[in-house]
């Protein structure tokens, strides 16, 4: 759980790619939310395997 909000990364993760709804690079997730560097890339590649994000050239994005 991230102690700035109090919930899991991965759904402060998905949140933010849904409000924003444009490709994001991880450094850009990382300042916006302050979850750590590392911990955003993993939950990135778990999201990425459930199906609910995608890496594009120019960021992730959302895809549900």
């Amino acid at each position: 759980m991230s102690p700035r909000y109090g919930k899991p990364a991965r759904e402060i993760i998905l949140e933010l790619l849904k409000k924003e709804y444009r490709p994001m690079k991880v450094r850009e997730i990382v300042e916006k939310t302050g979850v750590n560097y590392n911990t955003v890339r993993g939950r990135l590649q778990e999201l990425k395997k459930r199906g609910l994000v995608e890496a594009k050239p120019d960021g992730w994005i959302c895809l549900k």
